[in-house]
């Protein structure tokens, strides 16, 4: 059984103005350990599917299950990173922001503040936790997302977009790191991007959504290539043309009906 099934999963959101189909019968499994990057076009309903799978929205149609028992909201067994850093907080240092969730559920000091040191290691700060968001670079903060993350013992870790804000040294820097904390960790990682060499450098397959408004599922792709992943090889490219592809024929697409109407 999948550790994560979204079943014919929708989302219907409705304003002042009327209402919008974000997303229409998504269907996805996510297996124990494996590294799957959501990829499509601006406006396709990525993070919408993510949200729904937090529990931070509620599907207007279908089911989510986590392993097996429906998603009623958010949870311990499930992290978020997401791609700013706007959910750390200033007044704490990073270690104490690592350690704020086990904080929460009780965890004694001397036991959150040995594991916040372990997994401030793991993302290769070490050493740097006395220092307060405002002393941090954006890279920096983000490792300490992830830390945060991590330290949680999540059953899947849901990613946003979390290097889109860096630049591209820093990006491919914590993009190694990423692959080497889930070699360690093997933990279950649902990564929203549209950056399609990020998708394939990262993950164990890509899965692509069709254009919005109303996206669903399109093609899962598998990347069946050894780590750390060599970007000009004949493999990597023969994937990236293979994904390239498909989100090509999505912008060139004549526009939905729920567009024109618009």
């Amino acid at each position: 059984m999948a550790l994560v099934t979204l079943e014919a999963v929708g989302k219907t959101f409705r304003g002042r103005t009327g209402s919008w189909e974000a997303v229409r019968d998504f269907t996805l499994d996510l297996a124990e350990g494996e590294f799957t990057c959501l990829l499509g076009t601006s406006g396709c309903g990525k993070t919408t599917v993510l949200n729904l799978l937090a529990g931070f929205e509620a599907p207007t149609t279908g089911r989510i299950l986590l392993d097996g028992i429906p998603v009623r909201g958010p949870g311990a067994e499930r992290g978020v990173v997401f791609q700013g850093h706007d959910s750390l907080y200033d007044w704490l240092s990073a270690l104490d922001n690592i350690g704020f969730g086990l904080r929460l559920r009780g965890v004694p000091k001397r036991e959150r503040r040995a594991r916040a040191g372990h997994f401030l290691a793991m993302v290769g700060l070490e050493g740097q936790g006395a220092k307060h968001p405002a002393e941090l670079s954006g890279g920096m903060k983000q490792r300490i997302q992830i830390a945060r993350a991590l330290a949680a013992d999540p059953r899947i870790l849901l990613m946003d977009e979390p290097f889109g804000a860096l630049d591209a040294m820093t990006r491919a820097t914590l993009q190694g790191e990423l692959t080497r904390i889930w070699a360690e960790t093997r933990k279950t990682v649902l990564f929203i991007t549209h950056d399609i060499e990020e998708a394939v450098a990262l993950s164990t397959r890509v899965a692509v959504m069709t254009r919005g408004p109303g996206g669903t599922l399109k093609a899962v792709i598998p990347v069946d290539l050894p780590f750390p992943r060599d970007r000009t090889s004949d493999g990597f490219m023969a994937v990236f043309r293979q994904v390239h592809a498909l989100i090509h024929a999505e912008i060139v697409a004549p526009p939905a009906r729920a567009e024109i109407d618009a």
